[in-house]
Formats: structure tokens, C-alpha cells, sequence
């Protein structure tokens, strides 16, 4: 079979093979330029490819969007209304966080002279406007690969409904990922409600951070280095015990980008509303471990965020299917939950009430104090399969 899509038109008419979407991190460019037609055809080529478009019409509203938003590249116009693309790409150049961003200048002159002033300012490459769609999908390709920065990969856990176990998992999985790679790990409690992470793993949550979300625009991903509390096992946690009640979806969207150029995993409880902080995590996530258990309620809820997942653009190549607590007496079946869902489970977690209550209550997960458990085993498999999928995207 064709795994191709249909050729749709784009850009400046050309058509391009619109990309299928990809598994893992998607791509984020930010176009600079003060003409909304061009700006738009630049969107356009750059959509057909699955990458996210981050926009700006001025060299200051980029500057402060490469900030915050963490561009995996930069496209900016030669002459922008309050500097030049020179000019702007010498600052970004300067700043710590985009100093090995790829930066494409598009003029529309072919002289030399703005080809070797822009090469000078540090500039990946230059290419005149209107750009021809497959050069500058090829030229960005190049320029990304040779880039060869790694960001974290970002794993968003959530449950169908209350008390599957979808906060167990994310300490477990996040404890496995460090286990398995020792790299670094962190794990954000992102619940609305009162954190569970930091009983789980018997932490004293070090400071809060709310106090630094007035100013959470100036920050530099290091000052995220002070609020993290640490764990024995080597994890960090981004944890507050009255949870992540107030924090708005902008704020904790800049949150998760800064953690995800500080380590090599971030892991994400993000609780079970699909509210408007939801829908940003999902936007980041490299993968989503959506938990349910064997009862037609949480199966509902599965079917619900899937819906609801399609419509927001989440492949379901992203999303890991976990069924917490299987076999129950009188529960659902796996196979007639996957075929409800149209989704294979990844895997299976055992019911073990005891030993679970025993853990938590200990302050110690099952993947350090009873790794030969079946729920030690089958957590650090799917711990193994995050760890492979970030090595293959």
C-alpha cells in the first residue's frame, strides 16, 4: 500500500507530497516577516511538512517568541521595519538559548553583498524570496540535521478518569527511565489538584515556584535549576504541593519548554482534565501514556480523549495505550477494549492493590523497592520502548 499522501498545493503553487505525520518532537520554525503574503507562503511549505509555524512581524516580536517559544529554527526576512535580518540574527547569534539555532535569511535581492553579509552575521544560509518549496524544505532539512542539538523527550501521562493510576505510573516510568539511561530525568507534577508525586517518592518539595511566574518571561531555563527538588535515585521533580492550581496553559507551556532543554527526559503527570493545559501538553509531547483500567467508565474516557485528540491533530502514533490493573474479576476484557479503541496496549499492568498501597505509603516506588515485581517489569518495558523512540526520532 501507498503510505504517500495526495500532492496538494502549496506554497508559491508548487505541489508537495504533504508528509505523513511523524511519531515524535515535532519540528517548531519561527518566520519572521512583515508581509503577511509572504509570511504566508513560507506557513504554507513549512505546514506540508508537519512542523509547527510560530510567527513574528518585527525583529523585537521575534526576539522575545525565540524566548519563550524554544524555535528549533529561525526564517527571517532580510529587511524587517525595526532592523535588519543581519542585525536581528547577530543578537540571536549572542543569546545563550539560540546561539546554535539554524537561521535561513530570505531577501528578495540576489546580490552578493546581502549573501555574504548575512553568512558573516552568522546566517545557516540565504535564499532568495519568493522561496521555491522543495529548496527550502531541502535547505532547513540540512540545516536541522547538522544542528544536531538533542532536546528532551517528552512523555505526558493521563488518565481516562480518577484513580486509574496514571500518577503511579509517571514516578514509575520516570524512575525506569532514569534506571535504564542514566541521564537526566525530570518529572513535572502538572495535576490541578494536590501533588501526588512528592508522597510517592517521600520528597519535601525544596521552594515553590509561583513566586517566579510574574516574571517567568525573563527567565533563563537554568534558573529552573533551583526549584527542582531532587531525588535519592538521581530524578528531579518539579513539584508544589497545592498542585498546579492557577498556573494558565501560556505559563506552563514555557514551564516544560525550559525543563526540555535542561535534561534528556521530561515526564509530565498531567492528572485527567482535558482542559486548556491538556491540550499544550499534548501540543509538546513526544509520546502520550493514556491509563486506563478494565471498567467502562475509564473506557468511556479513553474513547472521549481520542476523539477529542484526533481533533486537536495528536497522531495516534504518539499515544501508548496502558491497562493499569489487569485482570479484574468481572472486568472488561483486552481485547475488547482495543477493539473498541482501534489501538493495540503497549502493555499491561497487574493488579497488585497490595503492593501498590505498600509503596506509596512506603515512599517507595515498585521499580526501585521491588524490581523483580510483574509491575517493576512491565514499567520498565514500557520504559525501554520511550527510550528507543527517542533514540529513532
Amino acid at each position: 500500500m501507498n503510505s504517500r499522501a495526495p500532492v496538494e498545493p502549496v506554497g508559491n503553487g508548487l505541489g508537495l507530497t504533504r508528509s505523513v505525520r511523524a511519531p515524535g518532537h515535532r519540528t517548531r520554525i519561527l518566520v519572521v516577516d512583515r508581509d503577511p503574503s509572504a509570511l504566508a507562503v513560507v506557513r504554507s511549505i513549512l505546514r506540508s511538512q508537519d512542523w509547527e509555524v510560530i510567527t513574528a512581524k518585527n525583529a523585537a516580536e521575534a526576539l522575545t517568541k525565540a524566548r519563550l517559544e524554544g524555535p528549533d529554527a529561525v526564517i527571517s526576512e532580510y529587511t524587517l521595519p525595526d532592523m535588519s535580518g543581519v542585525d536581528l540574527c547577530q543578537t540571536l547569534r549572542q543569546r545563550s538559548e539560540t546561539a546554535a539555532v539554524p537561521i535561513l535569511i530570505l531577501s528578495a535581492s540576489a546580490g552578493v553583498g546581502e549573501r555574504v553579509a548575512s553568512l558573516r552575521a552568522g546566517a545557516s544560509d540565504y535564499l532568495v524570496k519568493p522561496p521555491e518549496a522543495q529548496e527550502l524544505i531541502a535547505r532547513l532539512r540540512a540545516a536541522l540535521e547538522l544542528r544536531k542539538e538533542k532536546v528532551a523527550f517528552v512523555v505526558v501521562v493521563l488518565g481516562t478518569k480518577g484513580g486509574v493510576g496514571a500518577s503511579s505510573l509517571s514516578v514509575n516510568v520516570a524512575l525506569a527511565l532514569r534506571q535504564e539511561t542514566r541521564r537526566g530525568v525530570v518529572l513535572v507534577d502538572a495535576s490541578q489538584s494536590i501533588s501526588a508525586a512528592d508522597i510517592m517518592l517521600n520528597l519535601q518539595s525544596t521552594s515553590s515556584f509561583t513566586h517566579l511566574l510574574a516574571r517567568i518571561d525573563e527567565l533563563e531555563p537554568g534558573d529552573f535549576e533551583a526549584i527542582l527538588t531532587p531525588h535519592s535515585s538521581g530524578l528531579q521533580v518539579l513539584v508544589q504541593e497545592q498542585g498546579m492550581e492557577g498556573i494558565g496553559p501560556d505559563q506552563l507551556r514555557k514551564v516544560v519548554l525550559a525543563l526540555r532543554r535542561l535534561r534528556e527526559f521530561v515526564v509530565v503527570d498531567a492528572g485527567l482534565a482535558l482542559d486548556h493545559n491538556t491540550e499544550v501538553l499534548l501540543d509538546i509531547a513526544d509520546r502520550v501514556l493514556l491509563v486506563l483500567t478494565p471498567e467502562i467508565t475509564a473506557l468511556r474516557g479513553a474513547r472521549h480523549f481520542l476523539e477529542r485528540s484526533r481533533q486537536l491533530g495528536l497522531s495516534r502514533e504518539r499515544i501508548l495505550l496502558i491497562l493499569n490493573r489487569y485482570p479484574q474479576r468481572g472486568g472488561l476484557q483486552r481485547r475488547d477494549i482495543e477493539a473498541a479503541l482501534g489501538l493495540v496496549m503497549q502493555a499491561t499492568i497487574p493488579d497488585d492493590e497490595k503492593l501498590m498501597t505498600y509503596t506509596i505509603n512506603r515512599g517507595i516506588p515498585a521499580v526501585i523497592g521491588h524490581r523483580r515485581s510483574d509491575i517493576a517489569r512491565q514499567v520498565t518495558g514500557v520504559a525501554k520502548t520511550l527510550i528507543q523512540a527517542s533514540r529513532d526520532q
